[in-house]
């Protein structure tokens, strides 16, 4: 048998007597380890798994060999394969048994190379002067015995210990010297690796233009060679370099190619570095839940494998995600933990970086009015500034978080100096975010003194943030982007209304909200012909959607963990899905005009249009003759405060059974009407409308999305009473619905899934089919997913009676129940309607998470994108018999040829005559164009 054949039977073989018996009958000799030592290295870069069984079963051969060489040629494949494993701890004493082994035998070549690996274990625990002196050793050892391409290899891996302590000068001066040996020997793929570190090194010292150079010639290099290890790794540092240009799309891209290479993590332990790069680009995009957990579990990956630098970078997103998200104290606790272990490493340099991101903590503190917390912010990010010359971008980041600081303490002066300091020091460095961090801040500076300078200042903030944001390419990631730069515009929108500009604050204030949305709209086009590529992540995606389906139809409480994993992969699978379309050439959509508004709006109509800035609430009242405005309503904080009463006594009417006996109907009423008083005296009182039953159209910010503006109660009673009240996302998508064609003909299309706890659907389908001359209805069984699909698109009206569920945790799986799984928000992408209106009879149907630039996540943002102009939803759980009730007194409304709005108005003041509390005929809210009329 030969040596080979053997070697693949011992590693196929799971029964150890049996492979001692093979073994035995063996006469193999040292060609026996050295074919396992193969095994190692063919598998090492393909299935870890694989590779260290090699070296398991080279290691149970060695003694069965009568030749010394064999023990320490098996100590050298059983630690390969734990090192490749990611067990790099375990992996050290097996490689110094072997180099040992080598060395006693006078094997000093066999010894080095065993070295070699050893030295990028010690590297990836963490042991970075281990590392570092053995590197040393090596690197003679080769010279000596004058094998010059593997010293400059080591070289190479000399350079990678420098960067990771910081030493940059260093590293850069060892790595062109290996790189000139290299270029003498025509090692090719041994230049590119050493043009690859460059590129690193280069990177971390801002230095971007050589870092591409660098990258890119590597990167060709490596495609020659179908070296796709090593293409990937360097596409891992190309990505980022990306990120810090702002080219977050194209970075991802990169990752989602080395992802594809590494494959899963249980396979290749390389697949934590990509994870750890999209972690990073998620907290760029305020992905802050996605950032926190991809960190948090690469942290626990990282300290069970004794990686002790990455586990560091890792400690350091999730703590920047965590601060992000408001979670200050944990952040800060996470954040020393990775300062401990920087300095456990001996980089200081990156520690520092760390100290920095602590100051930025005493500074989210300190804007609450904490002043010792801003003289703790000033203090430590003028002490880590100054050990950051050589690192520009963290220096003017560390200078921002100073003078921000200075700015809430009053100090001006100083503050525009260490302003213009940063400005100056990355002037040639692109770096859009913090590029926007500093326009922002230089505005506030000069809003005092110099008003002309600071508007410069926040538009060039905004025109950054502009361009990076249409080149996010997926709808996700333009949503969550602003989440954390939407002071640029309350603060331009401010200092335009200080001086009278109230037209351009309220372009300003438009371009902030679901701007995503109307370019999503905009750039809809028909469904076209798929490619492959597109038609593979449509099967994928069914699949992943129909696994999801069956967990959440068994019993999601047992399957939490089976249903995130399979969110996760859906989430992922829709991203690569959107990257890969074409791109509508949108980066240009004009700001919406006053004009166009105005135009869109009926003779007597009028707009509200809410907005949010630093200095309060601002309301804008918008008609065909005049633009007011009206400042300093009330606070955000009052609005929030008297709707989560609200909320809470609207819970408490729904459980009547329970909670009737504690209150009565008549205090629960009264309850209600109290805290819809008061955000009547907030938000509409100080506005002084004279209301004739005219259209009222209102555009909400932040928190008053969740509020029913047509129950709010004043001296004249109700809102419903004086308006028909419709609501928008944006002045600019009220007036793209309006604009959308009419389509007169077509049937009323129902569908309705009767449940136990919502048993009137089927009577609610029924009668509102009866109301129409054209209708077809789907209930129960055919309520399916596939009949929703085959059917709705042919709808005039679209009718779906079913159970409703606002995920606030992650709004786009907000769903609505069919009979064969759940119909997600993310699911509509892929609808195109014909209808005038859809109808959504089901709890929690119109709520939305509202994200960066007051973006709405949810169904509604679905539906509006499938092409419904029209959307009737509801803000709250809502009972099925006083639905039912409701919807025939709106179709039938609808059916006499009332405008939407009208029949929505009448038939909630019908339902009033019974059932007075809001709690039953305010739920449903008109979102869209309301002046649509249906033929039905």
């Amino acid at each position: 048998m030969s040596h080979d054949v053997l070697a693949q039977q011992l590693l196929e073989e799971n029964d150890a007597r049996a492979r001692a018996k093979l073994l035995g009958q063996s006469s193999a000799g040292i060609s026996l380890i050295e074919a396992l030592k193969t095994l190692v290295d063919r598998h090492k870069d393909t299935d870890s798994t694989l590779a260290l069984l090699a070296g398991e079963r080279a290691l149970e051969a060695a003694p069965y060999i009568d030749n010394p060489r064999a023990q320490p040629l098996a100590w050298w494949a059983l630690a390969l394969g734990l090192t490749v494993r990611g067990s790099f701890a375990e992996a050290i004493e097996p490689y110094e048994k072997a180099r040992t082994g080598f060395a006693a035998l006078g094997l000093l070549e066999e010894a080095a190379r065993t070295a070699v690996r050893e030295v990028q274990a010690l590297a990836m625990m963490g042991n970075l002067p281990g590392a570092l002196a053995l590197a040393e050793t090596t690197h003679q050892a080769f010279v000596g015995l004058e094998l010059m391409q593997d010293a400059a290899t080591v070289g190479i891996n000399l350079g990678i210990i420098y960067s990771r302590l910081g030493r940059m000068a260093e590293a850069e001066a060892v790595l062109l010297q290996a790189l000139e040996q290299l270029t003498i020997l025509e090692d090719e793929v041994g230049q590119a690796k050493a043009h690859s570190n460059l590129g690193y090194v280069y990177q971390q010292q801002d230095r971007f233009q050589e870092a591409v150079i660098q990258f890119e010639v590597a990167l060709n290099i490596f495609r020659r060679h179908n070296q796709t290890q090593f293409l990937a790794g360097t596409s891992l540092n190309l990505a980022l370099l990306y990120r810090n240009q702002g080219r977050l799309t194209a970075a991802l891209e990169l990752l989602s190619r080395a992802r594809d290479t590494y494959g899963s993590l249980e396979i290749n332990p390389d697949a934590a570095f990509v994870g750890l790069e999209e972690a990073r680009i998620y907290l760029d995009l305020n992905l802050l839940g996605e950032a926190e957990r991809l960190s948090k579990e690469l942290a626990q990956v990282f300290e069970a494998r004794a990686m002790s630098l990455e586990q560091a970078e890792s400690l350091m997103t999730l703590g920047l995600a965590q601060a992000k998200a408001h979670k200050l104290e944990e952040g800060r606790q996470t954040l020393a933990q990775a300062r401990e272990l920087w300095l456990g490493l001996g980089n200081t340099l990156q520690a520092t970086l760390v100290e920095l991101s602590i100051a930025n903590l005493w500074l989210q503190e300190g804007r609450k009015g904490g002043w010792t917390r801003l003289e703790q912010a000033v203090l430590q990010s003028a002490r880590a500034t100054e050990g950051l010359a050589n690192m520009p971008s963290a220096r003017a980041f560390g200078l921002s978080i100073l003078a921000e600081a200075l700015l809430e303490l009053g100090n001006h002066s100083e503050a525009h100096h260490r302003l213009d300091e940063a400005t100056a020091a990355i002037a040639d460095l692109g770096l859009p975010d913090l590029r926007i961090r500093l326009e922002g801040l230089s505005g506030r500076v000069a809003w005092r003194d110099q008003p002309v300078a600071a508007e410069a200042h926040f538009k060039r903030a905004i025109e950054l943030l502009e361009g990076v944001r249409a080149t996010l390419g997926v709808d996700e990631f333009k949503t969550a982007y602003l989440g954390d730069k939407l002071d640029v515009y309350g603060n331009l929108v401010d200092l335009l209304l200080d001086q009278g500009r109230s037209a351009e604050a309220l372009e300003y204030a438009e371009r902030a909200k679901s701007r995503a949305l109307l370019e999503l709209l905009a750039g809809r086009g028909e469904q076209t012909e798929q490619s492959v590529e597109t038609e593979r992540l449509e099967q994928e995606l069914g699949q992943a959607r129909s696994e999801l389906d069956r967990y959440l139809l068994a019993n999601p409480a047992a399957h939490r963990a089976q249903i995130a994993a399979c969110e996760e992969q859906i989430t992922r699978i829709q991203r690569q899905h959107e990257r890969s379309q074409p791109e509508p050439l949108l980066e240009h959509l004009p700001p919406i005009r006053l004009e166009e508004v105005r135009a869109a709006l009926p003779a007597d109509a009028v707009l509200v249009e809410y907005f949010s800035t630093p200095k309060g609430l601002v309301a804008f009242l918008l008609d065909k003759a005049e633009l007011r405005v009206v400042r300093n309503l009330g606070s955000l904080v009052q609005v929030e405060q008297a709707l989560e009463r609200l909320e809470f006594f609207l819970s408490r009417v729904a459980q009547g059974e329970v909670f009737n006996p504690i209150y009565g109907e008549e205090v629960l009423r009264q309850s209600v009407d109290e805290q819809l008083r008061v955000l009547h005296g907030l938000l509409l009182e100080p506005l002084a409308l004279t209301l004739n039953g005219q259209a009222l159209v209102v555009v909400p910010h932040a928190a008053l999305h969740k509020i029913p503006f047509a129950a709010l109660l004043g001296k004249e009673g109700y809102l419903i009473d004086q308006a028909e009240v419709s609501i928008a996302a944006s002045a600019a998508i009220y007036a793209f619905c309006r604009r959308r064609p009419s389509q007169t003909k077509g049937p009323l299309i129902a569908f309705g899934l009767a449940l136990e706890d919502i048993p009137q659907v089927l009577e609610e389908v029924q009668s509102i089919t009866q109301i129409a001359h054209q209708a077809y209805k789907f209930v129960q069984e055919a309520a399916s997913t596939h009949n929703f699909f085959a059917e709705a698109g042919q709808a005039q009206v679209l009718h779906l009676a079913t159970h409703g569920a606002f995920r606030p945790d992650n709004p786009m799986f907000s769903g609505l129940r069919l009979s064969d799984g759940w119909l997600a928000a993310r699911d509509l992408y892929r609808l195109r309607l014909k209808a005038e209106l859809v109808v959504l009879s089901a709890c929690e149907s119109g709520l939305s998470k509202q994200a960066g630039g007051d973006e709405l996540l949810g169904l509604a943002r679905g539906f509006l994108y499938a092409g419904a102009p029209s959307l009737l939803a509801s803000l709250w759980p809502v009972k099925d018999d006083s639905t039912a009730k409701f919807m025939r007194g709106f179709y039938r409304f609808l059916q006499a040829g009332l405008p939407v709005a009208t029949a929505l108005r009448q038939a909630q003041q019908a339902l009033r005559k019974n059932l007075p509390n809001p709690y039953y005929w305010a739920a449903f809210t008109l979102t869209g164009d309301p002046g649509r009329r249906v033929v039905i």
